[in-house]
């Protein structure tokens, strides 16, 4: 996992893989606030935007993820969120098992999940090895809108 801001990032994207300086320079350049929520392409399948306005919750009630296929690059855009990690040493078993279709397998509890929160302008990048339960609260529940670009490891290769 790698947090920033794309305020401060100049060296995360001197440093990232073209595909991710290729996704964080789309966070700098679109307009988002003229944009629907919802998925929009930047490199067709490969690469979208997905644009969602949520609820935040206590972490007892959103489930942790793993992806296998695709990079989450998450962006806050508005409110705040608090995002749970763990890097996935094979210890934790999924309560629903991996989707190839959606791409994801679901964890309940992390025994040493960390917590990182993020503001607007902040960014989270997650691969496959981290399991990630995003869109929490610590307080009560709030309005977020953010944007998870979605980087498939088909354009990671070299």
């Amino acid at each position: 996992m790698i947090v920033g801001s794309l305020k401060h990032g100049c060296w995360e994207r001197k440093l990232a893989h073209p595909a991710i300086a290729q996704a964080l320079e789309y966070l700098s350049a679109a307009d988002f606030s003229a944009m629907e929520d919802g998925k929009h392409p930047i490199q067709g399948e490969e690469m979208y935007a997905r644009i969602m306005t949520l609820s935040t919750k206590a972490a007892s009630e959103q489930p942790a993820e793993r992806h296998q296929s695709y990079i989450d690059v998450h962006y806050l855009l508005e409110g705040e969120e608090t995002i749970g990690w763990m890097q996935d040493d094979g210890a934790a078993s999924p309560v629903q098992a991996y989707d190839p279709e959606q791409d994801y397998a679901l964890y309940g509890e992390l025994a040493n999940e960390s917590l990182v929160k993020l503001t607007p302008g902040m960014l989270a990048v997650l691969f496959p090895e981290d399991l990630h339960r995003p869109c929490l609260t610590e307080d009560a529940p709030s309005r977020i809108r953010k944007v998870v670009i979605k980087i498939h490891l088909a354009l990671l290769q070299v």
